[in-house]
């Protein structure tokens, strides 16, 4: 990611049981300009989302937001919409830092 577009405003997250990558999807905003964007991360990345999330968030539980359904015999689907969060802007740079990301724009 350019480093102008280091904070990203997480709406959701999304991933099944079975895959190591998840799914954040966001807005980055740099001046006048705002676009979606999705970024496929790690499960250790997913691990520093939630935490950088619950530092600016006192009463943020992931619990509270996550939500899970049976796509088959094996797997479960997880999602978490963060649209209604208050503090969900966050530094993205700690968690790339020594980690493979992949942006997803249109």
């Amino acid at each position: 990611m350019n480093t102008a577009h280091n904070n990203i405003a997480i709406t959701s997250l999304v991933f099944t049981s079975n895959d190591p990558e998840v799914l954040v999807k966001g807005n980055v905003s740099k001046g006048k300009l705002n676009y979606e964007t999705e970024l496929l991360i790690s499960q250790t990345q997913l691990n520093m989302v939630v935490n950088q999330l619950s530092k600016q968030n006192e009463t943020f539980q992931i619990n509270d937001y996550l939500k899970s359904e049976q796509v088959d015999q094996y797997e479960q689907l997880f999602y978490a919409d963060f649209s209604e969060l208050s503090n969900r802007l966050i530094d993205i740079r700690p968690i790339v830092k020594n980690h493979q990301i992949k942006q997803i724009r249109a």
